[in-house]
């Protein structure tokens, strides 16, 4: 059963994707619109469709250039093709996630160390100086690095 044609709005309301981001998407060639006789953008359920695989992939982190990729094999060609697509940017965006938590983990530990160091610094009346305890133990990490 075909759904009947949409607008901007009624998309915009059935999908939560605002409309603004209908447009943008319309403007990078991810999300055509055909257009009434007065003028306004028209989706069916294909655009719908489109819609929700864009949204999907947003979900995964992908990049707007990958996503339209993806687009032009699903669009074209079999699921397995998308599968074979899919799966080496997923596999790359896991190695990436993992690069970050790596990160963001060895940020937590100077923190926490930070943190501990700035609470043994004691509180003297005098300005700060580059003998601080906090500011010894951060210096010689950045030294060694």
């Amino acid at each position: 059963m075909r759904m009947s044609a949409l607008r901007i709005s009624q998309l915009s309301s059935a999908t939560g994707v605002p409309a603004t981001t209908l447009r943008f998407y319309e403007s990078e060639g991810l999300l055509p619109a055909d257009r009434s006789a007065n003028g306004y953008r028209v989706y069916d359920d294909r655009a719908r469709q489109r819609l929700a695989f864009i949204t999907a992939a947003k979900s995964l982190n992908l990049s707007l250039p990958e996503i339209k990729l993806l687009l032009r094999v699903w669009e074209k060609d079999s699921c397995a093709a998308v599968k074979a697509e899919l799966g080496p940017a997923i596999e790359s965006h896991i190695a990436h996630a993992n690069e970050s938590i790596a990160q963001l983990t060895a940020l937590r530990e100077s923190l926490t160390d930070a943190l501990a160091r700035l609470g043994d610094t004691p509180d003297a009346p005098t300005p700060c100086n580059p003998d601080c305890t906090w500011l010894i133990s951060a210096n010689t990490a950045v030294g060694t690095a």
